[in-house]
């Protein structure tokens, strides 16, 4: 995550401190004296989820930014409500405590100025003190930026640390005040779930698209040993998993494709190939926007650099480690008994087909209604869409009979839904570079040496 200023790490550190004296010993009992899923461990969980009722009462939410509500490139308190496991346990009508971000977000949230093109964006002012209430223990556990070795291993830091202030606002408030120091799974074992949302790994393969650098790509193996011991160590007699694929990240609108840049430009991709050095099937990032307007007025600029262009090659890489992360989801689902949520064929038939909304067809380009204005996260309605492949699975394996979400309703109230609008394909209508860096300083891991 971007820095904070230190007089803003300063003010969230001293309000810990208070938070401190007040909750010690008032958290201490309420812990002591509340069943631990921990101590219900038992390995030998029911493998068939149809014998036993869906219960939500006690839900628990581990995962990235997608489960924590981000979008606009911010975790912001008036946004995290519209996430997907908020709306869908509104719907289900039972709690899911959100560690509310105060105004302006962190990092500070994208306002859209106008659509254009080019759409004209800015950061709201000011600095968030962080949580709207340290005192509450949430579980919405989920870290935006959190691959899965660090929904296993990562823990809040004290004091607080500009690298790792959402973990460290999320997972520490308000256990660090009386000692309680824990990992997101560290916390849903201790929290006493009935019911537990695991949407992860998203981030293992995120990094390497808005880099465009499979290198960033979590090794498979790695990945199949970590996931086996994050659904072990939640795993417990009673307590129902709900486990969520990976999309393929290549089609998001942060990427465009090499077609659309020909498309947008009025000139066949021909024509545009030896001058931009782009072929068919490659993607390019935020970055070379500017970088293809220049080239184009003076082609002696040469091609454009290899770090802004995710190739086909690339592309089909990432996309095939993406089918493997998703093949050990499904295995490890089964075995565990664990119910599936595809939301890679989500995403892929919002691709081709896009979603309908009060009449109009909302799709996955930039500004399309689907995706915010990082052109990763989701919107109210795309959160919605997903809220609704969750109530669709668990209604499915339980006769849940949840209520869907009004797909034509959040629409209405979206702010990055234009109604009857369709903005006009310009190559200028993309993420802009400072959005791009913002989102790779946030969510692009370097690998260990």
């Amino acid at each position: 995550m971007p820095a904070l200023p230190p007089k803003a790490l300063s003010r969230i550190w001293a309000r810990r401190q208070l938070v401190r004296f007040v909750l010690a010993a008032t958290f201490s009992a309420a812990v002591a004296t509340t069943p631990s899923h921990a101590q219900d461990r038992d390995r030998s969980r029911d493998n068939d989820s149809h014998h036993h009722k869906l219960d939500l009462s006690r839900l628990i939410v581990v995962g990235d930014s997608l489960s924590a509500g981000f979008q606009n490139d911010s975790l912001l308190d008036t946004q995290q409500p519209h996430g997907y496991a908020s709306l869908v346990a509104a719907q289900a009508n039972v709690p899911l405590l959100l560690p509310l971000i105060a105004p302006p977000g962190i990092p500070n949230v994208l306002e859209l100025v106008s659509p254009g093109p080019p759409p004209i964006l800015t950061r709201a002012p000011g600095t968030s003190p962080g949580r709207d209430d340290p005192t509450i223990q949430v579980t919405d556990l989920a870290v935006p930026g959190a691959n899965l070795s660090d929904v296993l291993n990562t823990r809040p830091s004290l004091p607080v640390t500009p690298s790792n202030i959402l973990t460290d606002l999320i997972l520490g408030e308000p256990g660090v005040a009386f000692g309680e120091i824990r990992s997101q799974v560290e916390w849903a074992r201790a929290l006493n779930a009935t019911t537990i949302f695991i949407w992860v790994g998203n981030e293992d393969a995120l990094g390497a698209a808005l880099a465009a650098d499979p290198a960033l790509l979590t090794p498979i193996p790695k990945f199949r040993a970590d996931y086996a011991e994050l659904i072990s160590r939640l795993s417990a007699r009673g307590v129902t998993l709900i486990v969520a694929n990976i999309p393929d990240v290549t089609i998001i609108p942060y990427l465009t494709p090499s077609e659309d840049v020909a498309e947008e430009l009025g000139l066949p991709l021909f024509v545009i190939e030896p001058i931009l050095g782009i072929s068919s099937g490659d993607f390019v990032t935020p970055d070379a926007i500017p970088l293809i307007l220049a080239r184009l007025a003076n082609p002696s600029l040469g091609p454009l650099p290899a770090n802004v262009i995710l190739t086909a090659a690339n592309a089909t890489t990432i996309r095939a480690f993406v089918d493997a992360y998703n093949a050990i989801i499904a295995n490890q689902a089964r075995e565990a008994g664990a119910t599936l949520v595809d939301i890679h064929q989500v995403a892929n038939r919002i691709r081709r087909r896009g979603t309908a909304a009060n009449g109009q067809i909302l799709t996955n380009e930039f500004l399309g209604g689907i995706f915010s204005l990082d052109g990763v996260h989701p919107t109210n309605t795309g959160y919605g869409v997903i809220a609704n492949a969750f109530i669709g699975a668990l209604n499915a394996e339980f006769e849940a009979d949840i209520p869907y979400v009004s797909i034509d309703q959040l629409a209405k109230t979206d702010p990055l839904v234009f109604p009857g609008i369709e903005p006009p394909d310009s190559i200028q209508r993309h993420v802009d570079p400072g959005t791009a860096k913002s989102l790779r300083d946030s969510f692009v891991a370097h690998p260990a040496p």
